[in-house]
């Protein structure tokens, strides 16, 4: 577990929200104070996903760390956002064996607790973000140079990590609405040699038709690198293969990615795995048109956003349509990478204002 204070609480906050970004890799849990619409993140606790066997013990172990500083603090909500489907204030994790009962959590800890699915809390930190804040947000530039304005009052969200998540979010007068969606599990879908080749490989090896989380995630960019390799793109004799072969699975796509810089082979591999994100994203935007904006999340977006941007790949990949109608529409959707990594503990404290006060 680590702690770290952001901000000394200064000020006396309309509330005080126990927050939680719950993770396959990571739970990120914290305090965030709010006054006349305003939020800070004040205390952010990180544990391993894969180390916690009782979620509502982390959140007392927030609430001990808070309380070690300002003793006689009160909580006035908790809203925890978690990767997975939401069902009655409870999700079983997608990539973790354990859950988060809000129900549990309430009763046993006393706070009113909201459970919401990881994207939700994404989408609901969007409206916070200032979109000419380079610190926050990577606006990807068109081939042509036009500049992409935000209009309508729609947004989309996605983003690989150690799953895939997707999320909407609409305005709604002054308020706003997240729409919680599994779509990193949709089907899988095709569109070069490369991606019917590994679309073939999953499918072989698993026997069912794949899904994109398995090509745009992490676990993507390690299937990817077992693609290539069997189908004799890598050698497996190259010192940096043979190297990556030697590193854990978990710990292959940064590798991969880091080698990638100079190694062809590698650089292959991030460059199938832009186009089918890419693709995916694209069609997601022809079902939801987001004129409002879509942002593409989670840390592996932003830190491979050179894969992303160099000859454009991305938008090019995204724009590419065999009707040229729909190219005039995808053309017209901004394009948004969310740098700020906060912006999950940021969504849930702002659901829990706009959900439960």
């Amino acid at each position: 577990m680590k702690a770290l204070w952001h901000k000394d609480i200064e000020k006396k906050y309309q509330h005080l929200i126990l927050v939680g970004d719950v993770g396959g890799t990571n739970t990120n849990l914290g305090l965030a104070g709010e006054d006349r619409g305003q939020i800070d993140l004040l205390l952010e606790v990180v544990f391993e996903s894969a180390q916690v066997t009782d979620f509502t013990s982390s959140v007392r172990k927030t609430m001990e760390t808070a309380r070690e500083r300002y003793p006689n603090i009160s909580f006035d909500l908790c809203c925890i956002s978690a990767a997975g489907p939401v069902k009655d204030n409870f999700c079983k994790l997608t990539n973790q064996t354990w859950a988060v009962d809000g129900n549990e959590i309430q009763s046993s800890l006393g706070v009113p607790t909201l459970v919401i699915n990881d994207f939700s809390a994404i989408s609901y930190g969007l409206p916070l973000l200032d979109i000419h804040d380079p610190t926050q947000i990577a606006i990807l530039d068109r081939p042509d140079g036009k500049e992409v304005k935000p209009s309508g009052d729609l947004r989309g969200v996605a983003g690989p990590g150690t799953g895939l998540g997707v999320g909407f979010l609409s305005q709604q007068g002054n308020a706003w609405r997240a729409f919680p969606s599994e779509g990193g599990h949709m089907d899988l879908s095709d569109f070069d040699e490369d991606s019917r080749g590994f679309k073939t490989f999953i499918q072989e090896s698993i026997g069912l038709v794949p899904e994109y989380e398995m090509a745009v995630s992490g676990m993507g960019i390690k299937n990817i690198f077992y693609y290539f390799l069997e189908n004799g793109t890598l050698d497996k004799e190259d010192p940096i293969i043979v190297q990556i072969l030697q590193t854990p699975d978990s710990e292959k796509p940064a590798q991969i990615s880091r080698h990638g810089k100079t190694h062809e082979g590698c650089r292959r591999i991030m460059t199938l795995f832009v186009k089918i994100y890419a693709r995916l994203i694209s069609s997601i935007c022809c079902f939801l048109l987001p004129r409002g904006g879509f942002y593409l999340a989670g840390g592996i977006t932003s830190k491979n956003l050179d894969y992303l941007t160099d000859d454009h790949l991305f938008v090019r990949t995204f724009e590419e349509h065999c009707n040229p109608n729909i190219r005039k529409v995808l053309k017209e959707i901004p394009l948004y990478v969310v740098k700020d990594y906060s912006i999950s503990l940021y969504g849930a404290a702002n659901a829990a204002l706009s959900l439960m006060v």
